[in-house]
């Protein structure tokens, strides 16, 4: 190689390395910004009182010795994060110094080994700005001394009155510990270990109250920050491109896992850290099954391909929904029902405002579904749930560290990000649906003849969309929804770098 080009291509490197790490750096720093906003802001819904506990879960068994990779709590990721296992955070704002806590595991070389390297106290508090980062094996130490009113003594002296506000409160029986406790156990139901540490905690220390942080982390985490509205646009934008490459070699014969495996190939060529759940790619009568995942089927002339998808990037996640004929061509009846459920998501979508409710969008969409399958003959009533037998799911769902992320709906704000999904699916016990709807023999002989036409058709077409306060963005614009333009993009040949 001619040595200057050498050195100059040296020089490149160590620029562009250069360029990266300050980037790296201010995407750190904007981060920790961020951590230390949510941080404060759970300790103001907790009433800058108690104590909150949160713990990383444990690893999941797949098979013999190998487990399922590790996945850190969303809210556990969401106020440090740290996506290492065997973490735990510990929230007291009214201390003084000792206000957030870290208990990490000490780096052992020989699970390095086989796992690679662990976080140091450094890199805890680089990523997490938590700047008070101890031994995992101080946890148990630390709190029984808490509990029992007495200062925990670390290497670094603790001054006495560190605590003095929540020993106050532990003296007067009017101590919280704040867990992430599961909805709704029952009698019966296995309890987890948020849980069950609590039932611990109350039998050892009578006085303390046990209170669910579930709700307070689904005020805040509902509405996005732009920082999250980022991730969750990179995740929707890998999302699109895979579906556009999967959609560019489509053709009759395709297997339904060549397909995923086009999709997913994109993700992790994006640096996708997961897809945000199994994807959906279903042919001919598999896309009327709501969350069909075999991927078995090889895709016939005249089929209906519905991908249903989402990469996940930096634990946030995307779900979209297109459904395409393979051969490129809908026919007549694919038309009729995939222009239904397309003009019931457009109406849905002008309803996507500040003010708004999730309900209200659901029914927009529902009205446009039963007006057009009345006019089809597949129900003979548009005021009752006969619709249901077709749609029988809900309109969507919000976005963010889950793919159906908390929030309640009931009133939409800007800095929400939300699914919009209608659907149609005309399968063999669309007939029994429509008879538990209260249609009577002699009126299913009526419909008949437009379920046997419209028979294993299947459409849904999902997109993501951020609340603004002028109405809404459409994040996943940017793959086509409209017949001729879907027309039109099929067996086009788009090249994977």
């Amino acid at each position: 190689m001619n040595q200057p080009i050498r050195w100059l291509k040296i020089l490149g490197f160590i620029l562009v390395c250069s360029f990266t790490s300050r980037e790296a750096s201010a995407v750190n720093v904007e981060l920790r910004t961020e951590l230390q906003k949510r941080r404060e802001a759970i300790a103001e819904k907790m009433g800058q009182r108690g104590m909150l506990i949160l713990f990383s879960p444990e690893l999941r068994p797949y098979s013999g010795d190998v487990s399922y990779e590790f996945r850190q709590e969303n809210n556990l990721f969401y106020l440090t994060g740290i996506r290492q296992r065997e973490i735990t955070l510990v929230l007291m704002h009214q201390n003084s110094s000792y206000r957030e806590i870290l208990f990490l595991p000490r780096r052992n070389p020989h699970r390095e080994l086989w796992s690679g390297q662990m976080l140091t106290a450094e890199g805890a508090t680089e990523i997490s700005g938590i700047e008070k980062v101890w031994s995992f094996s101080e946890f148990e130490p630390f709190l029984d001394s808490i509990l029992y009113g007495q200062p925990y003594r670390t290497n670094q002296y603790t001054q006495s009155n560190e605590y003095q506000e929540f020993f106050k409160d532990l003296a007067e029986n009017q101590v919280t510990v704040f867990l992430l406790l599961q909805e709704k156990p029952g009698l019966t139901g296995e309890l987890n270990k948020e849980f069950q540490f609590g039932k611990q905690i109350q039998e050892r220390f009578p006085g303390i109250q046990i209170k669910d942080a579930s709700k307070i982390f689904s005020q805040l985490r509902v509405v996005k920050s732009p920082y999250e509205i980022e991730q969750l646009k990179k995740a929707i934008n890998i999302t699109a491109e895979a579906q556009l490459n999967a959609i560019g070699r489509l053709r009759p014969g395709k297997w339904e896992y060549e397909v995923e495996a086009v999709i997913e190939y994109v993700f992790r060529k994006n640096n996708s850290f997961d897809w945000a759940f199994p994807s959906i790619v279903a042919s001919g009568p598999n896309a009327t099954i709501l969350h069909y995942e075999k991927s078995q089927r090889q895709t016939q002339e005249g089929d209906l391909l519905l991908m249903d998808v989402g990469a996940e990037y930096n634990y946030y996640a995307a779900d979209i929904t297109r459904t395409v004929p393979v051969n490129g061509q809908f026919t007549e009846e694919q038309k009729l029902i995939y222009q239904i459920v397309l003009d019931a998501q457009n109406a849905a979508l002008l309803l996507v405002k500040p003010g708004s409710s999730m309900s209200a969008i659901h029914r927009k969409a529902v009205d446009v579904i039963a007006e057009g399958l009345f006019r089809l003959g597949l129900i003979n009533d548009i005021s009752g749930n006969q619709y249901r037998a077709f749609f029988p799911h809900g309109v969507g769902h919000f976005l963010g560290l889950d793919v159906h992320d908390v929030g309640s709906g009931k009133s939409l704000e800007p800095g929400m990000v939300l699914t919009v999904e209608p659907g149609i699916y005309v399968r063999e016990d669309s007939k029994d649906r429509l008879v538990a709807a209260g249609v009577s023999q002699s009126e299913l002989k009526d419909l008949n003849k437009a379920l046997a036409k419209f028979m294993h058709i299947g459409v849904r077409i999902e997109d993501d969309v951020l609340v603004k306060e002028d109405g809404y963005e459409l994040l996943s614009g940017g793959i086509p929804r409209n017949i001729s333009e879907i027309e039109a993009l099929v067996g086009k040949q788009q090249h994977l770098e």
